[in-house]
């Protein structure tokens, strides 16, 4: 910093303690003007949402037997999964979409000691719980098929109570990642150009930013209490975007 000319007469251990003076003062002014427009921030939110279509479905048929001769619960079982079979077959499907589940047997007098079970009906102890497995990306046609299972119960095969229908699946939200984070920020953006403007200030760098989490909805909400993506075809990619500007 420049000393003015009527502190250059004073002896040199003076001016150079005035010179250290004015310089130190000029670095707090200087500093506390800078923590002064660094404070001046402003964080806002940008969200950016995608309708997208799932590729992917899996469906599991359950079903069950129940009767007192293993043997013949067993046969009835394996005539249920090759009328499964021929059912998603003549609907559409291909045989390598399909497998088989794993089979259960539950013995209900399982323990009981001989005289225990005596007397009792043995017409229901054995239940042997499989099915069968769909799996494709043709999901317009399991969503087709699948609310025709009226088909397979009048052929004697019993659906489990436990059944639930297809999920589907949409696996292609890396191929739209970048995307739907570049429209956050934009959107971000354009938010604290706004909140700038009604603050009469103008729009800085970047302080901070957090991308946020990727969330998978299904599109069109069933009730406000639940969340039915897994059964839903249609859906709905949604990211926010948290961005802390400073303020000029």
């Amino acid at each position: 910093m420049k000393i003015p000319e009527k502190f250059k007469s004073l002896p040199t251990v003076w001016v150079a303690i005035l010179a250290f003076g004015f310089a130190l003062a000029g670095f707090f002014i200087g500093n506390g003007v800078y923590k002064s427009l660094a404070r001046r921030t402003v964080t806002v939110k940008g969200l950016a949402e995608m309708d997208v279509v799932a590729d992917t479905a899996v469906w599991n048929i359950k079903f069950n037997r129940v009767g007192g001769d293993l043997v013949k619960v067993q046969a009835a079982i394996d005539d249920d999964i090759q009328k499964t079979h021929n059912f998603l077959i003549d609907n559409g499907f291909h045989e390598d979409e399909l497998q088989n589940l794993r089979i259960t047997v539950r013995d209900k007098y399982a323990g009981y000691s001989d005289a225990q079970r005596n007397g009792q009906d043995s017409s229901d102890r054995y239940v042997i719980e499989t099915g069968v497995m769909v799996r494709s990306e043709s999901v317009d046609l399991v969503d087709g098929v699948s609310r025709k299972m009226g088909d397979l119960v009048r052929q004697g095969v019993t659906v489990t109570e436990d059944y639930t229908g297809p999920i589907y699946v949409f696996n292609g939200l890396n191929d739209i990642k970048i995307k739907m984070i570049e429209e956050a920020t934009k959107n971000a953006t354009a938010a604290g150009e706004q909140f700038a403007k009604d603050a009469n200030a103008k729009l800085g760098k970047i302080q901070s930013a957090n991308q946020g989490l990727f969330s998978i909805t299904a599109r069109d909400q069933t009730d406000s209490w639940s969340d039915n993506e897994k059964q839903s075809i249609n859906k709905r990619v949604r990211v926010v975007s948290t961005i802390t500007f400073y303020l000029r």
